[in-house]
């Protein structure tokens, strides 16, 4: 598994990543919540993999709750044992555990486009 040696946070923008093996990435944040792994985020994205039918049927107005600056800003971030971090979002969201292979995988998606 590759593990970082450092993570550092660009201010509310996003994260610096120096991985183990040398390999450098920065990943926005706006990437790293499009790439949210909460079932909520998942939720909002169409994957109902984490919905149950015992809930009541949601309504299908949406509120928009926070601006997308406020759902982007980076706030804290944290180290959730010795696998991921945790992220806390302007917006108060804070339910996403990022495991490091899920962090690279998001940086190397970020570098093929």
């Amino acid at each position: 598994m590759i593990t970082p040696s450092k993570i550092k946070r660009l201010g509310t923008e996003g994260l610096e990543i120096t991985w183990q093996n040398g390999e450098v990435h920065q990943l926005s944040s706006q990437l790293l919540r499009q790439n949210c792994p909460s079932a909520d985020s998942k939720l909002e994205r169409g994957d109902l993999s984490h919905d149950t039918p015992l809930t009541p049927k949601k309504s299908s107005l949406k509120v928009i709750m926070h601006t997308a600056d406020e759902q982007t800003s980076l706030q804290e971030i944290w180290g959730v044992g010795n696998y991921a971090i945790g992220i806390r979002w302007a917006d108060g969201h804070d339910s996403g555990i990022y495991p490091y292979t899920l962090l690279y995988e998001i940086a190397q998606k970020g570098l093929e486009k």
